[in-house]
């Protein structure tokens, strides 16, 4: 398995439902019911050690409600005598050693092999070698690739990295921090590549592949099944098991030009009607004109999406030729009376509706906290 991303936190929602949560932010209790439900699946199975290929936290420095989540479901594996092995990621490596690292809380316990201070460690646990390899900073991760070695003292061996792949096809998230390997690093002699780091789960070669997350964390993750892969290295073979996850959905896109304004209510309505409780949703208009977009009722998309645990309207406006994100995050009380103030007051001398998408950017702007 890998990238939990434990701790992180996204919208508005909270928890609602009586217990532990109840009050937290949703996405961030999703992040632990997740991880909950593969610790649950792992005592069941009792494999012979279990491997998380990074990112086990959001952040470098995770709170103590993430910290004492994690340390809580990696007691229960250890108490079950089921070894750990768990490599840093990007997210949860700090750029300079002095900060510190989260990991260092697990190594008082039994069986539990974090592997964190960005070097090559060798981990035997059994007939298995596991060659690991932590996310480091610059050149230093491509220095410690050349190390992984196929150890002739086990019958079996298991090599663990971090990074987007470079080769036939490419993988990666576009992170400023990200780590890039060729695929003549994925050496054929391993009984297979835990990858982390790509959200996707992924096929890379016949030995190696990404797991992908535990549970979804962008809208490019939309309807992509979330879990972990179980090994058999004696029949070389792997079988996916998803996970629950929070069901994520992205209406569109409505390629909105020629429209009418009744064509393009009909159109977002419509897809509005399906199911939408508790899911994180969506919707996406392109192409919208101007004179178009001023006549579209938010307050009605809003009223119909209200049982959903997140709604994002996506509006690209199209001005002069020059195309204009509004609404790429959920629209705010703060933008609404913006705009229903511009409806209520008459102004002299200034075209409303490019006051309006002028006022929309800036306020979108401002609430993201961009210049």
């Amino acid at each position: 398995m890998a990238d939990t991303h434990l701790g992180f936190s996204a919208y508005r929602k909270v928890c609602e439902k009586d217990g532990p949560y109840k009050g937290l932010n949703q996405r961030e209790v999703d992040t632990y019911r997740s991880f909950e439900a593969f610790v649950d699946s792992v005592l069941e199975l009792r494999p012979d050690v279990v491997l998380h290929s990074g990112d086990l936290f959001d952040t470098v420095r995770p709170s103590n409600r993430a910290l004492s989540f994690a340390l809580e479901q990696l007691v229960r594996l250890s108490q079950a005598k089921i070894p750990v092995v768990i490599i840093a990621g990007n997210h949860s490596t700090p750029r300079l050693r002095e900060t510190g690292s989260a990991f260092r809380l697990f190594e008082h316990l039994d069986g539990i092999y974090p592997v964190y201070r960005g070097e090559y460690q060798r981990i035997v646990i059994g007939d298995l070698t596991v060659h690991a390899v932590p996310h480091s900073e610059g050149e230093g991760f491509k220095e410690q690739l050349p190390l992984i070695q196929r150890s002739d003292a086990t019958r079996f061996n298991i090599a663990m990295l971090h990074a987007g792949v470079v080769g036939f096809s490419e993988f990666k998230m576009n992170e400023f921090n990200e780590q890039l390997v060729d695929t003549g690093y994925l050496r054929d002699d391993m009984d297979y590549i835990a990858l982390g780091h790509y959200h996707q789960r992924y096929d890379v070669k016949s030995n190696a592949a990404y797991s992908g997350s535990t549970e979804r964390f962008s809208f490019s993750e939309a309807g992509q099944p979330k879990g972990f892969y179980v090994l058999d290295l004696e029949a070389g073979s792997r079988t996916f098991r998803e996970l629950p996850t929070r069901p994520m959905l992205d209406l569109g896109p409505v390629d909105a030009r020629g429209m009418e304004p009744t064509t393009l209510k009909e159109e977002l309505e419509g897809l509005l009607s399906q199911e939408l409780e508790d899911k994180i949703v969506r919707l996406v208009v392109k192409n919208l004109s101007r004179s178009l977009y001023v006549t579209v009722d938010f307050k009605r998309l809003r009223d119909l999406a209200a049982r959903a645990a997140h709604f994002e309207p996506k509006f690209e406006v199209v001005q002069e030729g020059v195309s204009i994100q509004v609404g790429s995050s959920a629209l705010t009380s703060l933008e609404e009376e913006f705009v229903s103030y511009l409806d209520r007051y008459p102004i002299d001398n200034v075209d409303k509706d490019t006051l309006k998408l002028c006022g929309l950017e800036y306020l979108k702007r401002g609430l993201e906290g961009s210049d």
